[in-house]
């Protein structure tokens, strides 16, 4: 599903697909992490007071001169777009009017060319029950790595797995 913008009221301006296809938290990143406010609306970016109106990015610095190719790209991908005075509306993406049909979703779901589970090559008498279980959970990215309990919020020490000592930099080197 895509968002067209019309008040911009009720449409996340980094997180929902509304320009285009594109989520820009996730085409520019880098201006993301510089944004005053992540969670705000496209209303809230648009500046009725600049002529016809327009686009004015509340950043929590001033850009430097690397980065303004950056608010340079943002604003040529932003020129099309503008508030109006209609109601914010969601269109699905697949559907050839944007109305959502089962017939046309069962058609993009007939013919996805998903991820298919490797049955062959880790089911097999050969391999150990616990060994195929682990293989089965990592092709589906499900198996617990440390970065992966980091980001649930575990809590480890600092150091070194190999040596046991306290991380540093010059470990790396």
């Amino acid at each position: 599903m895509v968002f067209k913008v019309g008040k911009g009221n009720k449409i996340r301006f980094w997180i929902d697909p509304w320009c285009g296809n594109n989520v820009l938290s996730q085409v520019f990143p880098d201006l993301f992490s510089m944004a005053a406010q992540r969670n705000v609306t496209v209303e809230d970016y648009w500046d009725q007071n600049l002529g016809q109106g327009g686009w004015n990015l509340r950043l929590l610095r001033d850009f430097n001169d690397w980065e303004l190719g950056l608010v340079g790209n943002m604003l040529v991908e932003l020129r099309n777009y503008r508030v109006t005075m209609e109601e914010d509306s969601v269109l699905w993406r697949e559907g050839a009017d944007g109305l959502f049909k089962v017939k046309e979703a069962y058609r993009v779901l007939a013919n996805a060319d998903g991820a298919v589970f490797p049955h062959s090559n880790v089911w097999v008498d050969k391999v150990p029950t616990k060994i195929a279980f682990f293989a089965w959970a990592a092709t589906w990215g499900k198996v617990l790595t440390l970065d992966r309990l980091q980001r649930r919020g575990w809590q480890f020490p600092n150091r070194c797995f190999l040596c046991g000592c306290e991380e540093e930099l010059s470990i790396i080197f």
